[in-house]
């Protein structure tokens, strides 16, 4: 009860706190003059406050744009699809770097290296380089081949899912596999794992059934950070494919309350999704230092 207790005011502190930043830039938008507008900020909070308790009677203007819209239930559109485009990115970039950990495990100290620094080189590769050449590749396969592979842009009739999905996976994995190979290395020189080679278990078994088992904790709590890059790179990635997601709604307007909105539409299924996690990897945990 205590533990729930503390994820509820993580919670609310996080909401309170997204709320003051929504209104920041009226307080900044006096700078010019150097003054703080106060009075216009903190009646700016109160309408973010007021626009969450009647968010489905809200419209918005985009930026450039005469007519006005309705809030809900267009946002629902831009919020799934650009959700699923990140926990796929994400479930596959975790799925691979585990597989390749697994695989760099298998191989000696020496070679082991050799993979890691290769790894790590590619990992300072800029983020739109990655979705440009992926998109000159598509092209240049279609021009040769007749046979388009991949949607390389959104539009009105058809989403891209499959190329933005893949792109968005490619910087992440390796900055997963980075931090797994560490939890791997570690887990190798505890005791279970010297006492699973004495019993005759094969190097696989014990990375897969045993070593993968305690990795994954470490690894998955560290993961926040890979997220919290992709969120980064998602806006590139929305505007270089034309998907009409979330990132891309928040540009078209910079209303404090739309934009509060928004990100605690980020927010809140992020949130949900670790406290989830680290919840289930933390019994898991428990579970396994009673046994």
């Amino acid at each position: 009860m205590k533990v729930f207790g503390g994820i509820i005011l993580k919670f609310l502190l996080s909401i309170v706190g997204i709320i003051f930043i929504g209104g920041l830039p009226v307080l900044l938008s006096g700078i010019g003059q150097r003054e703080l507008r106060l009075q216009a900020y903190w009646q700016s909070v109160k309408e973010i406050v007021y626009a969450l308790f009647h968010a489905g009677d809200l419209t918005y203007v985009v930026i450039g744009g005469q007519k006005e819209r309705e809030l809900f239930p267009y946002l629902w559109e831009p919020i799934m699809y650009s959700f699923i485009i990140l926990f796929s990115a994400f479930l596959l970039a975790s799925f691979l770097s585990i597989l390749i950990t697994i695989i760099t495990m298998l191989f000696s100290q020496k070679n082991r290296n050799r993979i890691k620094f290769t790894f790590y080189l590619f990992e300072s590769i800029p983020d739109v380089l990655v979705i440009l050449l992926s998109q000159l590749l598509v092209l240049y396969l279609y021009k040769h081949t007749g046979i388009l592979f991949f949607e390389i842009a959104s539009v009105q009739t058809e989403k891209a899912y499959l190329l933005p999905i893949v792109v968005l996976a490619v910087l992440p994995t390796i900055q997963l596999f980075r931090i797994s190979i560490l939890s791997f290395e570690k887990e190798e020189g505890k005791d279970y794992v010297t006492l699973a080679h004495s019993i005759g278990l094969g190097r696989l078994v014990i990375l897969t059934f045993h070593i993968l088992r305690n990795a994954i904790i470490s690894v998955f709590f560290q993961s926040k950070k890979t997220v919290w890059f992709m969120l980064s790179n998602l806006f590139v990635l929305e505007l270089l494919f034309n998907i009409a997601g979330i990132t891309r709604f928040l540009k078209s307007t910079m209303q404090p309350k739309m934009f509060t909105i928004a990100i605690l539409s980020i927010f809140i299924p992020l949130f949900v999704f670790y406290t989830l996690g680290e919840w289930m990897l933390s019994k898991i945990a428990n579970k396994g230092e009673e046994i």
